[in-house]
């Protein structure tokens, strides 16, 4: 029997979640507008952040965050701040 791989979009479908009305995930807009290789999109396991050529400015899907601080690690301008979400808010 061949076991079918899920892609990690449905296993955080799973992860239970309650959000905040307040991102627990800041950034310094003039840092992430001058980087050039938009790290951050790429290392995120659960794709929280997205850069918009358009509006040339980073988005932060913060509901999908995993809390795991691979953000503040990253992100080689460290422009990135994390805190945990405050009490009863966040990954459950």
């Amino acid at each position: 029997m061949q076991k079918t791989l899920k892609k990690i979009e449905d296993k955080l479908y799973f992860v239970p979640f309650k959000p905040n009305t307040e991102s627990h995930i800041k950034t310094n807009a003039a840092i992430c507008a001058g980087c050039t290789g938009k790290e951050c999109t790429k290392f995120c396991p659960a794709n929280v952040f997205h850069w918009s050529e358009i509006d040339k400015k980073l988005y932060i899907n913060y509901e999908n965050c995993l809390e795991c601080g691979a953000c503040t690690i990253g992100c080689p301008y460290q422009a990135i701040e994390y805190s945990h979400p405050t009490a009863s808010f966040g990954r459950m």
